[in-house]
């Protein structure tokens, strides 16, 4: 539904697209909740990959490798599949959104009392993790695909709704995860997108449920024009594009819907599978009759 919803809207908004676009562009987009689209309320939406999309209007494109939840590990597990090494290996352009399921856990939010705490050791002990695994990741990458354009995407402070006091501390935590990420980008070869400071530390007009760290549309817009200033310079979406995106889908619905997709898959699978042995046992090569030949 989201991706006939969007394939739609590139032809109301294909003329903001910037000048000299190649025409034949596979874009995957890799990683979190973020590079998912998910919603302050728990929903998956058009988030600031499918705005990329309706920016650059690729040939083909592709959210599937993006998982609410995941750790830089998950996904690197997810870039290791099969469906992980044909969606890399056939693309020209990929985002990366991974490393604040890595260190936002740790952090305890209080939205009722607008508090926020976390134990400064475990939180660097994970962002280590993040500096090592996020290295494996971009080498898994570039192996896959040498010739692909990554681009990493960094993130923004999430907790605009508590006291300034508690503010700085754990915005110095996401600075640090920020520049873990360009770092590794850098020794790759890839390109650090920074949205920091478009969201500042009081962005809730970007973050609006206190209990949640997710962006509404125009935070996914502020990511989405971030990245679209360094990969095609001049090229804007405009805040005009939120009032024709679709309406998100709850994560429940979404679950059911890649559910009977896997089953409709595993299905054609089989009947595959059954065809081609009622093939072979026309033309006299069944495991019993070949069995039979050896002996």
């Amino acid at each position: 539904m989201i991706r006939r919803t969007l394939l739609l809207f590139f032809f109301l908004i294909g003329s903001i697209a910037g000048p000299g676009q190649a025409a034949a562009l596979n874009y995957v987009a890799i990683g979190d909740s973020l590079a998912a689209g998910q919603t302050p309320k728990r929903e998956i939406g058009a988030g600031y990959t499918d705005m990329i999309a309706l920016a650059i209007r690729p040939d083909a494109y592709s959210k599937a490798l993006s998982v609410p939840g995941y750790t830089v590990s998950q996904v690197i597990s997810q870039v290791e599949s099969e469906a992980g090494k044909k969606a890399i290996r056939s693309a020209d352009l990929i985002t990366i959104s991974a490393g604040a399921n890595d260190l936002l856990p740790l952090i305890q939010n209080d939205p009722k009392r607008g508090l926020l705490t976390f134990n400064a050791v475990t939180a660097a002990f994970a962002l280590n993790g993040v500096r090592e695994n996020y290295a494996v990741l971009l080498e898994k990458i570039k192996a896959l695909n040498p010739d692909a354009k990554v681009y990493a995407m960094g993130y923004y402070f999430p907790y605009p709704h508590v006291f300034d006091q508690h503010k700085p501390a754990v915005n110095k935590q996401l600075d640090i995860l920020n520049q873990i990420i360009e770092q590794e980008a850098e020794e790759a070869g890839a390109v650090f997108v920074p949205v920091a400071d478009r969201f500042g530390l009081d962005g809730v007009q970007y973050l609006p449920n206190p209990g949640d760290v997710h962006p509404n549309g125009a935070g996914y817009l502020q990511m989405a024009n971030a990245f679209l200033d360094i990969y095609a310079p001049g090229t804007k979406l405009p805040v005009s594009i939120l009032e024709k995106l679709p309406e998100p889908v709850s994560l429940a619905d979404l679950i059911k819907q890649r559910q009977k997709a896997s089953e409709r898959e595993s299905k054609a699978r089989q009947e595959e599978k059954e065809a081609t042995g009622q093939t072979a046992a026309v033309k006299g090569c069944t495991k019993e009759e070949v069995y039979a030949a050896m002996l």
